[in-house]
Formats: structure tokens, sequence, C-alpha cells
């Protein structure tokens, strides 16, 4: 009997164990080139802001290039969409961004008011909801606008100041502005030569499917920063409106925190809510405080479940742990700048190991 007994390590073959070193070998070199690699992007940083933020520029404007290529000279299509952005960058200028100016002096000119009146809150003994609270808690609360402007002068500043140190690393903030356009244009221009090259390069037998790959690519990085993008403008206004009917000072400040906030998932919607929360009860009162809490929840659910899924789709296709993962992983490893980018790369990585491991299903080693 036992010599009939089924050998349980009969699935280690010299084939499979050979396959499973390859991989791990794969795996290691991968870790120490991209080390390699990350020490180099360090050194350059700042022609890597550019390229990628050329990229960012070439994916956002790319469909509306494609379309009005079919009508036009190449030239003059990018030519008529950088007209029409500096356009809308100009209404901007006009209609928005003094609203947005004086909500931010008039916040400056208040803010020692808003202190007193959060002290007087706090320290309520007839307040329903802080006169409940223990003593600790009621100075940690009234210590909370302090702690603000004391990280704003320290934290700010300081975020200010590498922002204005590698503007001036590079080229200057005028520049940037005018070098990534100028990169995108050649870039776009380039496309077809491009196209061509790697036509030369890839087999004829492996052409179709390295463009399939490519597609996917496009797919998530393209809906990713296009989605977005416009996911975080219409969070922006819809916040903006809600707080103008809701009274709540400063609206335009804090829906540009909001939009802004939004570029980051998961991350960036307690960017404006804290804020106008707490405006909101300084100003009008708990009633006040929540209905912006109510209108932040039906507003970011409605991002959730209806906006985001329609307009940046199920291109990414990754679950909120790893898309948690991947920003904690940007910020570590390129703070702010590491998580706008985080999620496209993270969506690029799931693209390539997908098809590794269906390539090793589909060839399983004998």
């Amino acid at each position: 009997m036992r010599g009939t007994r089924r050998n349980p390590w009969r699935w280690l073959t010299d084939g499979r164990v050979t396959y499973a070193l390859k991989i791990l070998m794969i795996l290691v070199l991968a870790f120490y080139v991209g080390e390699f690699a990350v020490q180099i992007l360090t050194r350059i940083a700042g022609v890597v802001y550019i390229l990628v933020g050329a990229i960012f520029l070439a994916y956002l404007i790319y469909p509306a290039i494609a379309w009005l290529r079919r009508r036009m000279p190449l030239v003059l299509a990018i030519v008529l969409v950088y007209l029409t952005i500096i356009g809308a960058f100009i209404l901007l200028a006009f209609f928005i961004v003094p609203h947005i100016m004086d909500d931010i002096e008039l916040l400056v000119r208040r803010y020692p008011d808003l202190v007193a009146r959060l002290h007087s809150i706090v320290y309520n003994p007839k307040d329903p909801l802080t006169s409940r609270l223990p003593g600790w808690m009621q100075n940690q609360i009234a210590a909370i606008p302090d702690e603000v402007a004391t990280w704003i002068r320290v934290r700010g500043l300081q975020v200010f100041g590498h922002f204005a140190t590698l503007l001036a690393g590079t080229i200057a903030i005028v520049a940037v502005f005018v070098v990534v356009p100028f990169v995108t244009a050649y870039l776009l221009l380039d496309l077809d030569h491009m196209k061509r090259a790697l036509a030369a390069i890839v087999p004829e037998d492996r052409w179709r499917a390295t463009m399939q790959l490519l597609s996917e690519f496009d797919d998530v990085i393209g809906g990713f920063i296009r989605g977005q993008l416009l996911v975080a403008s219409m969070i922006g206004v819809l916040i903006t409106i809600a707080l103008i009917v809701i009274h709540v000072p400063y609206p335009y400040l804090f829906g540009l925190l909001a939009g802004l906030g939004d570029l980051i998932p998961y991350v960036g919607a307690a960017a404006a809510f804290f804020p106008a929360f707490i405006a909101a009860i300084l100003t009008n009162g708990w009633g006040s405080g929540l209905l912006v809490a109510l209108a932040f929840v039906v507003i970011y659910e409605a991002e959730g479940h209806f906006i985001a899924p329609n307009v940046v789709g199920k291109q990414v296709k990754l679950s909120a742990f790893v898309v948690i993962v991947a920003l904690l992983i940007g910020a570590e490893v390129a703070g702010l700048f590491g998580m706008l980018v985080a999620v496209p790369i993270a969506g690029v990585l799931r693209v390539i190991a997908t098809r590794v491991v269906d390539a090793a299903k589909s060839k399983p080693p004998s």
C-alpha cells in the first residue's frame, strides 16, 4: 500500500521551481531598478514635474484635439484648444477669483471675532452641547484656532517655501506655465512619429497585444485624469451653491477647497467640510452647522454613487483599500505630488499585473 501512496510533492516539478525562481529574480531586479530610478528622478525632480504635468495636460485635452483634428490640421487644433483654455482662465479670473479673494480677506479680518465667538460657545454653561463636555475637551476645542494659526504660520509657510524653492530651482512660476503647455504641444505633434518608431521596434506578431496594452494604459490614466478633474469641478460648484443657499460665510473659498481636495480620492473630502462646518456654527449657530453637514453628506454620497461612477467610470478598477494604500505610499514618497499621481500609477500596475497573471495561466509551466 505504501508503494501506491500518492506523492504530496508531485506538483513541485523542475519546471515549476525554475519558473518560480525566474519570477522571484525578476521581482528582486525590479525592486533594485525601481530604487535606482527613484534616486535618479529625485535629482531631476523639476524636469519630472514638468514632464508629468505635460503628460497630464496631454491626456486632459487629447479628446478635444482628436475631435478637431478630423476637421482641421493638428497645429490649428492645438492652438484652438489652448485659446479656449486661456479664455476659460480669463473668465475664472474675472468672475470667480474676486469672490475667493474677498472671502479670504473677510476671513482674515473676522478671525479674531470668530475665535472669541468659539470661546463663548465652548464655555457657555447654557449651551445644550458644549456644556456637557468635560473641561479638558472644552480647552482642546477652544485651543483649535490658535493651533490652526500656528500650523499656517509654520507648516503653511514651510510648504510655500518648498514650493517657491522648487519653482526657483527649475524655471520659475511663469516659465512653468509656459514650458508645460509647450512640451505638451510638442508631445501631441510627435504622437504619430512615436507610434511609427514603436511599430519599428515591436515584432509584428506582438503589435496587436502591445496596442491593447497601451489602450488599457490610456483608459486608466486618461479616464482618471479627465474624470477626476470634472468630478472635482462639479463638487466644488455644488458645495459653493449649497453654502450660499445655507448662508454660510466664505462659500467660494470653501468651494475651492472642496474642489481641490476632491482631486485626491477619499482624502480631500474633509478639506472643506470642517472649516465650513465650524464657520456655520460660529456665524449662524448649530442649526446651520447641521445643515452644512447634511449638505456635504448628500453631495459626497451623490458623488460616490452617481457622479464618479458615471464620469470617471471604472477604468482604474481598484478597491478603496488599494487606493488608500497607494495614496499613503505616494504621500510618503513625494508628498502632495505623490498623492496626485498615486492612483493612476496603481491603475497601470494593476493592468501590468493582470497581464502577467493571465499570461501565466494561459501558459502553465510543465
